[in-house]
């Protein structure tokens, strides 16, 4: 069984100051013998190391954890987050605590008071509501937040998120260069701030073709699922009386719909449809049609939250930091 700092010092014979030394790397510093650096290293080599974290989080007042709330880990995009965030907590030897909202604002509510309950250090969010941040700012002074992902404005916390409105942007333009025909574009939970943005650069791209009626090539339902793809594919080939030539989704979870809804009806996928989704996944590289997709940098995006969470908090009037991060169009197949 590992061993503690006040452990090791009482079965070496050295001093829990000079343990500490030898530990942090701080033996040169203070001029610690190689020889008792080297008898505490041999010690922990064969025994281990473990912080008392009781101890410890009394002594500091911290816990040396961290809280993220995600809407659905399920989604690729998210599960990936969490997996870069919890390297970057790892490194300094951080705890990551994650909780799935399920895009429940009850569940959200709970699981924010939950970790803070639980004296997490510091609290990372992709908030399904703009309602989550006034009782967050009772905590404002304690706990560091730090909002991703949705950008409900105004806010109080700092907030990182990738740029899908160029995002929407590129690849509107090249759906647009590469089709023939009117390209739809599939929305899901259109009340997010990162969905409208998507929105916001697929009206600027068709007006930049001259497209003036974008609006009616937007097809919405409240939810991202893959109900919400199918039941937007099916009223399009209804509307259509054929599958769309060119679409794209504003999720991967519409895209499994709407390709689920177009089997369903016609049998197959036809090759020639030009398909667009946000989001990327390397199951897209099995289709044979041409496929756009925007990948978002969730390294980067964990990167600056992090960044954002162990900065000196700055008490800003009206103002909070926001960060954008670029995102990436992908081809297949073009």
């Amino acid at each position: 069984m590992s061993k503690t700092v006040e452990e090791i010092a009482i079965e070496t014979g050295f001093s829990v100051t000079t343990v500490r030394f030898v530990i942090n790397g701080q033996a040169k510093k203070y001029r610690i013998s190689a020889k008792t650096q080297e008898k505490i290293e041999k010690f922990i080599a064969l025994h281990g190391y473990s912080l008392n974290h009781a101890a410890r989080s009394l002594k500091l007042n911290r816990s040396d954890t961290i809280g993220l709330v995600v809407p659905d880990l399920a989604n690729a995009f998210f599960s990936r987050f969490m997996a870069a965030l919890e390297i970057l907590c790892r490194k300094r030897n951080l705890l990551l605590l994650t909780v799935s909202s399920h895009e429940d604002t009850e569940l959200e509510d709970r699981a924010v008071a939950n970790l803070l309950a639980r004296g997490v250090d510091g609290l990372v969010i992709a908030p399904c509501q703009a309602a989550t941040v006034p009782p967050l700012l009772k905590n404002k002074a304690r706990n560091p937040v730090v909002m991703f992902d949705r950008d409900y404005r105004p806010a109080y916390f700092p907030t990182v998120a990738s740029d899908n409105f160029q995002g929407g942007l590129d690849m509107t333009r090249k759906m647009l260069n590469e089709s023939m025909d009117s390209c739809y574009f599939l929305c899901g939970h259109v009340d997010l701030p990162s969905i409208q943005d998507r929105i916001r650069g697929f009206r600027v791209a068709c007006e930049e073709k001259g497209i003036r009626d974008s609006g009616n090539l937007i097809l919405k339902e409240a939810e991202n699922s893959t109900a919400a793809g199918w039941q937007l594919m099916q009223g399009l080939i209804d509307s259509l009386q054929r599958p769309p030539r060119a679409f794209m989704c504003s999720s991967l979870l519409v895209l499994e719909g709407a390709l689920q809804q177009i089997n369903s009806r016609i049998g197959h996928i036809d090759k020639e449809i030009l398909i667009g989704t946000f989001d990327d996944h390397t199951m897209l590289d099995l289709l044979p049609n041409r496929v756009l997709s925007i990948k978002q940098d969730e390294a980067a995006l964990a990167e600056r939250v992090f960044e954002r969470l162990i900065e000196p908090v700055i008490e800003r009037k009206g103002s909070r930091p926001s960060d954008i991060v670029p995102c990436r169009l992908i081809c297949r197949n073009l």
